[in-house]
């Protein structure tokens, strides 16, 4: 199991916050672009894909922004996926069907909502356009970049890794880096053995009270982590214990200061528990 430098993951993490900050039907602003520069990545393209359906809001034919692609001075990609509120529905479905694996056949299966959401991750609204992963492997045989990292929280999780097995078995980039942040399971055992062996610079950062990464269940369907897990505890009485707070990006990057001994990443005033560092949350 490889050693996790909080430091570094707390950079995709910051890359992953931009794509969350921007509205699903939003495009990227002069100010976002300006912050994925100042992280040190020149923006490429918008990564755009269908709405994750439930049968609490079917968002059919709803197309929304889901990250972008971005390349570093030293020929780093990046490709970021965001997480959506609308994980807490696909929760409440608690259907959690099998499709096969969009990517290799004999790769076991995957959970088919995030999987027709990956079939339909792209750089342009026109479902015509590139895909993620066909976009990412032309800037790699182009030169434009000479290495790849993908980053994903919640949805964007289980996306990031399906777009990470795709880099890998269909670019010449055969080692690609992922960073998920609080991924729900992807797929069966049989995918997450297939990932395993393909992907060694993988890091799966969870905490513990996150609702999120303890789904789809392992019963009655096989479902599986990948590796390799990393997990964030909040000292007691830190954060509020509500389902939104332990699966907030912002309770993440607060989690993951811990580590690294400063931190200015605060978590949200209302996380805030009686015991959360500093002054006291306002009534």
């Amino acid at each position: 199991m490889p050693a996790i430098d909080w430091t570094t993951a707390i950079h995709y993490a910051l890359l992953v916050q931009i794509a969350e900050d921007v509205q699903p039907q939003d495009e990227y602003s002069p100010a976002n672009i300006a912050a994925i520069n100042a992280l040190g990545y020149e923006f490429l393209q918008t990564l755009y894909g269908n709405e994750l359906a439930t049968d609490v809001d079917s968002h059919i034919g709803e197309i929304v922004t889901y990250g972008f692609l971005g390349v570093s001075a030293g020929g780093e990609l990046v490709a970021i996926v965001r997480g959506t509120d609308t994980i807490f529905e696909w929760i409440h479905d608690a259907s959690f069907l099998m499709v096969p694996n969009p990517i290799h056949s004999g790769s076991g299966t995957t959970e088919d909502g995030f999987t027709a959401i990956y079939k339909s991750l792209r750089v342009g609204r026109d479902p015509a356009s590139a895909t993620a992963a066909a976009s990412a492997a032309a800037y790699i045989h182009a030169g434009t970049a000479t290495s790849a990292t993908v980053a994903g929280h919640s949805l964007g999780g289980a996306l990031a890794s399906l777009l990470t097995m795709d880099i890998a078995l269909n670019s010449e980039c055969r080692t690609p880096t992922v960073y998920t942040f609080a991924s729900p399971r992807t797929g069966d055992h049989m995918f997450a053995g297939s990932f395993d062996a393909l992907i060694a610079n993988s890091y799966r950062v969870f905490n513990r009270s996150d609702l999120v990464p303890h789904l789809p269940p392992i019963l009655p369907l096989p479902y599986e982590h990948v590796n390799f897990p990393f997990e964030l505890v909040a000292p007691m009485n830190a954060i509020q214990p509500n389902i939104l707070c332990a699966h907030h990006l912002t309770t993440y990057l607060w989690l993951m200061g811990q580590q690294v001994g400063k931190n200015p990443f605060p978590a949200n005033k209302e996380c805030q528990g009686s015991a959360y560092p500093g002054p006291p949350p306002p009534q």
